[in-house]
């Protein structure tokens, strides 16, 4: 057992989005949630900073990524243990949370291919909660984006060109009738972007969605015209002569409403084999299946050349999105086929049966391996027989490519209950100088739980169960129990040989910290030193490192040998104590800490959780 957490400081919030560069930056970005992505993310956002902007209605901090183990990948707040910045309210905020940002990114270059000049504007006041209004400015008229239900759509407002309204913001059927129709904006993730997609609703008919912009335009007069619409004012000619949907009904009888400035014949015309194959391009990677981007992507080049204007334009965008998400699944691919060989020349059989599924899981949605991809799985399958043949059982043959199977929802839940027991475990055998009767039972009581954290386990932790269990299935290794407890007996410590204990002024200090670590534990919240000095008061005078170190080994010297270290709640919440003094701690504590502060991250993580677990009903 040994230290689990964040070095940078453990976060409760699960935060999806962030902006880049600043934070008053409206640039957002999407966290993937899966590791492998997040590395390639890493590498493609190496030179940029992420931060908690204030238009996502963020605290203004600096955020980094944090790699999911227990929970999915994430953005995760620099922590803060002199508070200087203001509470966060941005906690378990979603990709949705960023999606008023994204309407510029996706509007403006079609917007100006139109003749528009649009301005942008993010509302926030008092009755109207920043994200939920967006307002694009467009030469005297306005397009209002409700995005989400906080706040009411004003269907009076003169100013109004148009008003969209977000998938879950409401309309009555009364005014819905009245208006003959309203369009609706939502946004789908596509990699780390997300892709705006329009629709339009009906009376007692709902709403018909996924209209790409290239489908749509927006008339001179600032009304979104979907394909919908262009029917609807086809076929009620009154319709399309207005400029706002609810003068229509209130013409009088035999009177012809005026014609409009801009009348919908000459709007820019777009094939309409281009205008699907745009939109399978869009769904193919909203759906992520690369194989069949791939195909469309090359159909899509063979049609450039019959294309001109307008459609060339948006045909030209469909070939780069896809070339954007084939780059970012090609550095996935060439990633995971280079850990796997490197696993494989390096022995690792536990790394390479966790790697071996996910390459398989890529390749089910993309072509078929090349002969170097063939041969490096290969001879990973070799390996894996050698292992099994080890173990005492046959390999199971591997499953075609095209038919291996997600996990399921019960045996995501078991990695992640399976984890923390897990590197619970791994941390006591990595102490040295353990009995060999002790060494041996948890060895056994590993194996089962390292088969069920499975991939989530880091590659050294991989290692070392591989290592483990070849030893265990060694009889050579394990002496008869009576020369074991002979060595036992022999080896007994006398009194002279336990360290000198602490101080006598430090026990009242190390007897506050405790009560105060074990309420934070039932609370279910890290700390920092600062913050047990601001709870304390006179309890907690200040010392200096070499005490606060002392204080924290009382702290935890009666601490179980399989439970974690309340001082991990320090090392989550205060990264300068990770770093100073947590390792300081775990080694006079006869406990092991990892040398990569990445890793040292995750053990203590993954500490903290079983903290709260084991501290939750005491």
């Amino acid at each position: 057992m040994l230290a689990r957490g964040l070095a940078m400081g453990f976060d409760n919030r699960q935060i999806q989005t962030a902006v880049l560069a600043d934070p008053e930056s409206d640039e957002p970005v999407v966290c993937p949630t899966d590791p492998i992505e997040l590395e390639a993310f890493r590498e493609e956002f190496s030179g940029t900073s992420f931060w908690c902007g204030v238009l996502l209605g963020g605290c203004g901090g600096r955020l980094t990524t944090r790699r999911g183990n227990v929970r999915v990948s994430h953005f995760a707040h620099f922590p803060d243990p002199e508070a200087l910045l203001p509470p966060c309210g941005r906690r378990s905020r979603g990709v949705a949370s960023a999606d008023h940002l994204y309407v510029r990114a996706a509007t403006q270059a079609w917007l100006r291919s139109q003749g528009h000049t649009p301005r942008y504007r993010y509302v926030d006041r008092d009755d109207v909660p920043i994200g939920s209004l967006v307002e694009i400015e467009l030469g005297g008229h306005t397009l209002r984006l409700h995005m989400d239900r906080t706040t009411a759509p004003d269907w009076d407002a003169v100013d109004t060109g148009d008003t969209i309204l977000g998938p879950g913001v409401r309309i009555d059927q009364l005014t819905l009738v009245r208006r003959r129709y309203v369009n609706r904006v939502k946004f789908v993730s596509e990699g780390t972007k997300r892709v705006m997609v329009l629709g339009t609703e009906l009376p007692h008919v709902g709403t018909d969605w996924d209209f790409d912009l290239a489908d749509c335009t927006v008339t001179e007069d600032g009304r979104l015209i979907t394909p919908v619409v262009a029917r609807l004012q086809a076929e009620h000619p009154a319709l399309a002569a207005a400029s706002d949907p609810l003068s229509a009904p209130s013409s009088p009888a035999g009177e012809t409403p005026a014609p409009s400035q801009r009348p919908p014949s000459k709007r820019v015309e777009i094939p309409v084999q281009i205008g699907a194959l745009v939109r399978r391009i869009s769904t193919a990677v909203r759906e992520k299946e690369t194989a069949t981007i791939r195909q469309l992507r090359d159909e899509a080049e063979l049609q450039t050349s019959r294309c001109e204007g307008q459609a060339l334009e948006h045909l030209q965008g469909a070939i780069q999105h896809a070339n954007e998400w084939l780059s970012h699944q090609d550095r996935i691919r060439r990633l995971l086929f280079d850990r796997v060989n490197e696993a494989v020349q390096h022995g690792y059989d536990f790394e390479v049966r966790a790697l071996v599924p996910q390459v398989r899981e890529i390749l089910r949605h993309d072509v078929d391996p090349t002969q170097e991809e063939s041969s490096v799985l290969n001879t990973a399958d070799v390996l894996l027989q050698e292992m099994h043949r080890r173990a005492g059982r046959p390999q199971r043959p591997s499953p075609p490519v095209r038919q291996r199977t997600k996990p399921t929802r019960s045996e995501k839940e078991a990695r992640r209950t399976a984890l923390p027991q897990t590197r619970s475990l791994i941390g006591r055998l990595r102490v040295k100088g353990l009995p060999a009767g002790e060494e041996k039972q948890l060895i056994e009581d590993l194996v089962p739980l390292a088969k069920a954290a499975d991939d989530l386990l880091s590659v050294a932790e991989r290692h070392d169960v591989e290592e483990w269990v070849k030893k265990l299935a060694d009889p050579t290794q394990w002496p008869p129990a009576d020369e074991e407890a002979a060595a036992a007996a022999e080896s007994e410590p006398n009194s002279s040989a336990v360290p000198a204990g602490t101080p006598a002024r430090l026990v009242p200090v190390a007897a506050a910290v405790h009560g105060a670590l074990k309420k934070a534990a039932r609370e279910r919240s890290t700390t920092s030193w600062k913050r047990l000095e601001d709870q304390l008061g006179s309890a907690l005078p200040r010392l200096n490192e070499s005490e606060r170190v002392q204080v924290l080994i009382q702290v935890d010297r009666a601490t179980a040998g399989d439970e974690p270290l309340l001082s991990s709640l320090l090392a989550a919440g205060d990264p300068h104590f990770a770093h100073q003094y947590y390792r300081r701690v775990v080694a006079a504590l006869d406990l092991e800490a990892p040398d990569d502060d990445e890793d040292l991250r995750d053990v203590i993580e993954a500490d903290v959780e079983r903290v709260f677990s084991d501290w939750r009903f005491r």
